[in-house]
């Protein structure tokens, strides 16, 4: 089995946050972008949390949990949340 899960984690983190801060989820379709954002934070916080359950290297598995909560919260807030009267970004 992977022995390094919370670093696959972290690992899953920054591929998002490359994509987040390399401004190239604006250029990509709304509704990819969104699941690739999902889809990210999802594994990153079950392999969190598997991690957790095999006792590898804990306060960094919690740190990767958190971190993925995170993420999947602003997903949704950006994604699928209106704001002042204009609807969500995965509808325009």
């Amino acid at each position: 089995m992977v022995r390094n899960l919370p670093q696959l984690g972290i690992g899953l983190q920054v591929v998002f946050f490359i994509l987040f801060f390399g401004t190239l989820l604006p250029k990509i379709n709304n509704v990819v972008a969104a699941f690739v954002c999902l889809f990210l934070s999802f594994s990153s916080l079950i392999v969190g949390i598997y991690s957790v359950k095999r006792q590898q290297n804990l306060i960094l598995s919690i740190a990767v949990i958190i971190i993925a909560f995170l993420i999947l919260g602003f997903t949704i807030f950006a994604y699928f949340l209106g704001e002042a009267g204009y609807p969500p970004l995965i509808m325009q």
